[in-house]
């Protein structure tokens, strides 16, 4: 089983009992990906970086299991001895899933005032509690916008609604970081442009319709846009993005038994149409990656309890990752209608993960200025 599959096949799991978003199974598969990177990263796993196009099969296949639209036309009920039966009137008339309306502009993220911006300092970027990325304007309606902040850089992932009996979704990816080490590659006919006054490089797979647009700041910094763009549609988002502001990456919740040597390695928020917001939180400590993520949901099913952390019953289950080294996953319910998942990964001590968990202290609310600055002790 690849990486992809493995991401694919927990969060259909995961969901069974609900309806399937392809919006969340996207904003897993990139989740995932950065679980990937540390992988790799532990010699856990081998190969290169989840590519755009591995996530674009994933959500095919979450597209192929979305359940029909409701509405179908019942059954006659059966005819019995006695009275004729009454008339139900007649049968009602198939109609299609209601919508919410796409986001028509990024979501607001709280300001981190005073701080300095990617253009000032550029050594700002790479902290992870931390956004930099910002667009003018999106380039289409959308129903996922995800921040994402690393120790490696930024990403502000989008995905734009399924055209009518597509199932496929148009996507793009803003890049920033230091280097271009993580970068999805340069992909088929390439092109010297100008973005923003300065020198960049512009690939367009015409077999896909995809193209990557990259280039340099003055500063030293690296820009890259992804999507199924033609090269005036690139430089249009190119010339649009904004690196003029710093935000908050934060999460509703506080980890206070955290040990000092904790320090957060990924970030990420994700907001949905007409859902509530998904966040994740990754904590490195030593060797160890313990990754938080909360969502709407009521936890596992009774029967699947097995431990009780800081009062909350749990789901704690431990088995071989990708590579055969032991993967320990924690789901529950905080209250609220929302839950908690615990992936810890590499040299992780199964007593700290459990303590980490136990002590959690979950803050909850949908608006993002509320959550604190840091979850971890000292904030």
């Amino acid at each position: 089983m690849t990486g992809l599959d493995r991401m694919v096949s927990d969060t259909l799991t995961r969901i069974a009992d609900d309806d399937v978003h392809v919006e969340r199974l996207l904003a897993g598969a990139r989740a995932g990906g950065l679980r990937l990177r540390r992988r790799r990263r532990l010699a856990i796993v081998a190969g290169a970086a989840l590519s755009v196009a591995a996530v674009g099969t994933g959500i095919a296949l979450a597209a192929a299991l979305l359940p029909a639209a409701p509405g179908g036309v019942p059954a006659a009920p059966p005819v019995t001895s006695g009275p004729a039966p009454v008339s139900a009137g007649p049968a009602p008339s198939a109609t299609a899933r209601t919508l919410p309306p796409p986001l028509e502009s990024l979501p607001a993220l709280p300001v981190a005032a005073g701080e300095p911006t990617a253009l000032s300092d550029p050594s700002a970027v790479g902290r992870p509690l931390r956004i930099h990325l910002g667009l003018d304007a999106l380039p289409f309606p959308v129903d996922l916008v995800q921040y994402l902040s690393s120790t490696d850089g930024e990403r502000l992932n989008v995905q734009g609604r399924a055209s009518a009996g597509s199932g496929t979704m148009p996507e793009m990816t803003v890049r920033l970081a230091r280097s271009t080490t993580d970068f999805e590659p340069l992909e088929g006919t390439r092109k010297s442009v100008t973005v923003g006054g300065r020198p960049g490089t512009f690939a367009y797979l015409a077999k896909y319709g995809a193209g990557t647009l990259r280039w340099r700041l003055a500063n030293g910094l690296w820009l890259q846009v992804s999507g199924p763009f033609d090269e005036p549609a690139a430089l249009a988002v190119g010339n649009g993005v904004r690196l003029d502001r710093t935000f908050r990456c934060a999460v509703p919740l506080r980890l206070p038994s955290a040990p000092a040597a904790a320090k957060p390695e990924t970030c990420t928020i994700t907001f949905i149409a007409g859902e509530d917001v998904i966040t994740g939180l990754t904590v490195a400590i030593g060797g160890s990656y313990i990754s938080f993520t909360t969502e709407h949901g009521n936890g596992p099913p009774a029967a699947d309890l097995n431990e009780t952390l800081g009062g909350r019953p749990a789901r704690v289950v431990e088995h071989p990752g990708d590579g055969g080294n032991q993967i320990l996953e924690v789901l529950m319910a905080v209250g609220g209608g929302a839950e908690v998942s615990v992936t810890a990964e590499g040299h992780y001590d199964g007593a700290v993960v459990r303590g980490l968990t136990a002590g959690l202290q979950w803050l909850g609310g949908a608006d993002p200025s509320s959550w604190p600055e840091n979850p971890l002790p000292g904030s």
